[in-house]
């Protein structure tokens, strides 16, 4: 996030520029709006062919109930801004997904414009690149994003797809966070099966974490004091076991928050980093 600082701002104002607000601050409000205006592709008369219209209303399965065949951009705005910011950010979503990279891979101009006005205004959305369009979604904290990509491109080939699928929900403008919770456990299953169970056909989170439990030896590739702590197994079980514990709603239970679903895919990230890159042993034992 590229937030301008003044050539007269301190660190401490320049701090405070660069913490990550709400999704749409005061300050984006106007220039989001002019860019939604935009996107109607008004006519020379400012009116808006109801075909455009149309198209937003149903891809975001909303009725604005207006029966002329042009509609005037502003009045439409207006329409769009009553609905309020969640929904104006679902209308930015819509009309970013139209838009690619050029055959260079160049960002076109006005997807640079938007995403350099939530970059400025610290707006805890960004735009990004995602599945060949781009789309509005959470902002990432600085470095989190490449510790994603790393954990994925280490993984083996399901857990790598899996851990992707998570990533990209968790921090999705309206993420399904069950099916965060969902992906990251078959990410760290996909990634801890070979190395704790390799003959078994199909193993659950809750069997991995019990056979850990169970047998001896299993440990971190991690220095520890002559007294033995910390206690690199407990951590390993403690890390597991927080992942299972979340996923309560699969027996009836309250589906995650954003923000745990976001904490949860960033835990399962470790995991599968550490258990494929050989970071989970198990040392020699008389079992």
């Amino acid at each position: 996030m590229n937030v301008w600082r003044p050539w007269d701002a301190d660190d401490d104002e320049y701090e405070e520029r660069s913490l990550i607000r709400e999704l749409l601050p005061a300050s984006l409000h106007a220039p989001v709006l002019a860019w939604i205006r935009n996107e109607l592709r008004p006519g020379s008369y400012g009116n808006v062919d109801m075909d455009r219209v149309h198209e937003l209303q149903s891809a975001l399965q909303v009725s604005f109930r207006l029966q002329e065949r042009y509609v005037d951009a502003d009045d439409m705005v207006r329409l769009i801004a009553q609905k309020g910011d969640q929904f104006v950010a679902r209308v930015l979503d819509f009309f970013l997904s139209a838009y690619e990279t050029d055959q260079w891979g160049n960002t076109p101009n006005a997807v640079d414009s938007l995403k350099w006005h939530f970059d400025s205004a610290a707006s805890a959305a960004d735009v990004a690149l995602q599945d060949g369009v781009f789309r509005l979604r959470r902002r990432v904290p600085e470095g989190v994003d490449e510790l994603a990509e790393i954990s994925r491109q280490s993984a083996p080939v399901l857990a790598g797809q899996h851990l992707g699928k998570a990533w990209t929900e968790a921090y999705a403008l309206t993420p399904n966070t069950s099916l965060v919770m969902t992906e990251s456990i078959k990410a760290v299953e996909a990634a801890a099966h070979p190395v704790v169970s390799p003959s078994a056909k199909k193993v659950r989170l809750g069997m991995i974490t019990q056979t850990i439990k169970d047998q001896s030896g299993w440990t971190l590739a991690f220095p520890n004091r002559d007294d033995g702590h910390p206690d690199h197994k407990a951590v390993l079980v403690g890390m597991l076991e927080t992942l299972i514990i979340a996923q309560a709603d699969r027996h009836g239970g309250v589906a995650p928050s954003v923000l745990e679903a976001q904490g949860h895919v960033q835990l399962a990230s470790t995991l599968v980093q550490w258990f494929s890159s050989g970071v989970v042993v198990r040392e020699p034992t008389n079992d």
